[in-house]
């Protein structure tokens, strides 16, 4: 009788050891798209409690103001941003509308859907919408997905393929790699891309750049993009002459969650 019991416990251990459900809701962690689900709460075959599906179908919004300073070749510009979202933890809606010189520059409507293919991993799947303006008169469009995985940093990979209307453009590709992480107060996120010139679709150029944001409390943040051209980046490490740059951008974002 005592063998039998001890050859038991040595199976349920062996079991556990095996499967691990750290919130103890009968879904193994590798499955549990719900994670820290409080005890008692009944799940689905996901792992997910009817409360936590409801905070994650609950809408939030985020609005911000920016300002951007983008530079190509001689031509500079400065423009002025404002941004609203409105999301849940799975899906989202923007609207994005700048000015430049005074005057409408972009307009744009982005619908974003993720989902949590696996524990650690996610993808997202997104839709823009380019509406005309004073520099634009047809409507441009664009497809989007990206893909992460989580673990001490946030590995994410995208793919942005824009289509545009007007006859003498061809479809422009931006290959994005990037990699962030919250410390304290502030989100870090080094990123590198490649995109094709809009009117030569051989014409590839490659961007590094630098995303932080500092959370001021709970509600409010204020974020910092720079970016700028590998090639010039180089040259001007050889040079040191700051001029060098040709190809870069400053966007400066304060924003606020209701």
């Amino acid at each position: 009788m005592k063998k039998a019991l001890i050859i038991i416990c040595l199976s349920i251990f062996s079991l556990n050891a095996a499967i691990i459900d750290s919130d103890l809701d009968g879904v193994a962690d590798t499955q549990d798209m719900c994670p820290n689900t409080p005890f008692l709460q009944t799940v689905d075959k996901n792992g997910c409690s009817k409360q936590q599906l409801q905070k994650i179908s609950k809408w939030k919004f985020n609005a911000s103001l920016g300002y951007e300073h983008d530079k190509y070749g001689s031509e500079e510009n400065d423009l002025y941003l404002f941004n609203i979202i409105a999301y849940t933890k799975q899906a989202s809606i923007s609207y994005l509308a700048s000015m430049l010189n005074s005057k409408s520059n972009d307009s744009i409507l982005s619908i974003y859907y993720k989902k949590f293919v696996a524990k650690y991993t996610s993808v997202k799947i997104g839709f823009k919408t380019y509406f005309p303006t004073h520099y634009n008169s047809k409507i441009d469009f664009a497809l989007k997905i990206k893909a992460t995985y989580y673990s001490n940093w946030a590995y994410s990979i995208s793919e942005k393929h824009k289509i545009y209307t007007e006859t003498d453009a061809n479809d422009k590709d931006t290959i994005t790699l990037s990699m962030g992480k919250l410390i304290g107060k502030f989100y870090i996120s080094p990123y590198i891309y490649t995109e094709n010139s809009a009117y030569d679709s051989h014409n590839w150029n490659q961007y590094l750049g630098f995303f932080t944001q500092h959370y001021i409390n709970n509600k409010t943040y204020i974020s910092l993009d720079l970016s700028a051209n590998i090639d010039d980046l180089c040259t001007t490490y050889s040079t040191l002459d700051k001029h060098d740059i040709e190809n870069y951008s400053i966007i400066v974002n304060i924003g606020h969650y209701f």
